[in-house]
């Protein structure tokens, strides 16, 4: 290996022991190039990597931060995408996370015969925002390896990882998947996902579909407890019952009804209320609770970007709620007799008509989601809007026409 570019090089740990005639690190981080250690037959360079003009290197490698596609600045976002863009000849989707630029950057960075081996989410080989960038790889017929880990390897960061490689010089179009344990043996996975049926596909919304939890703009702020609903002077006529996780609720609770909810949410001390800032007549209590707020809290993205800033559009609310996270076989689902409002990682299942509940709702606990999707971490496992919206095109599908679809 002759020449070899270091994305985010950092200390040049990736440096160490490598079989290269030139190595050539990029990291924004001034301090860590100070601190940093080179090969002798290397350098770092202090910048950003997208503004490093050398071509035609035999490998890139690199560990790409990783930054939700939220958190990218503008106008540097747009100009950056534009340029990949133009140079890889794709339309990227702008909900793709920073890492997905770096990928695109090694491609750009390596010649014909190159390889590009990045640590990367292992979410990248599934996820629709990165579509494009898979089927660029497709199309060129290169050859992928994807070593995943099954134990974190970063404190603190619960993305499952993945060491993923693309071999330019090998064009078999062979994509083969691999497991690396806690005792660093690798192992062969049967494919992207645990089942021999592959990764459950993303859907557009049908007769019956899902919609994300509502993000009214922090849960810190627009969501309370019981106690800090008292503790601040609402009354109930300020908010509306919400659910934001399911995380503590038994698997065997299958309704959520007004005593099951006082139980399991208010009584529990779990954040329960969405304060109903959206009205246009509220309380002196709720404007005073809303002058209260700190300047510094109301600074994310749905707050900067509704007017007033605590005007958030509340969804409708579902017939059924899903907890969008799980750790074994399925997520839980619950009937929403009392028309709690979903927010955050619970999502809602709506229609325009009266669904029947309880049988979509033993339709979707009896499928083993599992082995159906990727693993978002070591133990978490995280079913994606338009793979819920799937299952539930196919369940519509299969109901009768003769009208059986009362609620139960």
């Amino acid at each position: 290996m002759k020449r070899v570019l270091d994305l985010g090089a950092g200390d040049c740990k990736f440096a160490k022991g490598g079989a290269f005639d030139r190595y050539t690190g990029i990291e924004l981080d001034r301090d860590r190039v100070a601190a940093a250690k080179p090969p002798p037959h290397g350098r770092i360079i202090h910048g950003c990597a997208f503004r490093h003009t050398e071509h035609n290197y035999d490998a890139c490698i690199g560990n790409p931060p990783y930054v939700r596609h939220h958190d990218i600045g503008s106008p540097w976002k747009e100009r950056t995408a534009a340029r990949l863009e133009r140079e890889l000849g794709i339309t990227l989707n702008k909900h793709c996370n920073l890492y997905l630029y770096f990928f695109c950057l090694g491609l750009i960075k390596t010649h014909g015969e190159g390889l590009v081996a990045l640590v990367l989410p292992y979410e990248w080989v599934s996820r629709p925002s990165a579509k494009a960038l898979r089927e660029y790889i497709q199309g060129n017929r290169w050859n992928v390896a994807v070593y995943r880990f099954q134990v974190p390897i970063f404190d603190g960061v619960l993305t499952t990882a993945s060491i993923s490689i693309v071999d330019k010089a090998r064009c078999d179009s062979l994509w083969k998947f691999y497991d690396i344990t806690s005792d660093n043996r690798i192992l062969i996975r049967p494919g992207i996902a645990d089942s021999k049926d592959g990764v459950l596909e993303y859907a557009e919304r049908g007769s019956i579909w899902t919609l994300r939890g509502l993000s009214p703009g922090s849960q810190k702020i627009f969501t309370l407890t019981e106690g800090e609903r008292i503790h601040t002077g609402l009354s109930k006529r300020d908010v509306d019952p919400c659910v934001t996780s399911l995380r503590r609720v038994p698997r065997s609770l299958r309704n959520l009804t007004t005593a099951t909810f006082e139980k399991h949410f208010v009584q529990a001390g779990e954040k329960c209320w969405l304060i109903r800032s959206y009205k246009k007549q509220r309380s002196d209590s709720l404007n005073s609770y809303l002058m209260s707020v700190p300047e510094e809290d109301r600074q994310t993205y749905t707050c900067k970007n509704q007017t007033p800033w605590f005007n958030f559009v509340p969804h409708p609310a579902p017939q059924l709620l899903v907890s969008s996270g799980f750790t074994k076989y399925g997520p839980k689902v619950l009937v929403n007799s009392m028309r709690a409002y979903a927010v955050g990682s619970v999502v809602g299942i709506h229609a325009k008509r009266t669904l029947p509940r309880r049988r979509l709702q033993d339709h979707l606990l009896g499928i083993n989601f599992e082995k159906r999707v990727v693993a978002h971490a070591k133990t978490l496992k995280k079913l994606e809007v338009k793979q819920l919206n799937t299952v539930l095109n196919t369940f519509a599908g299969q109901e009768k026409p003769n009208g059986r679809n009362g609620s139960r």
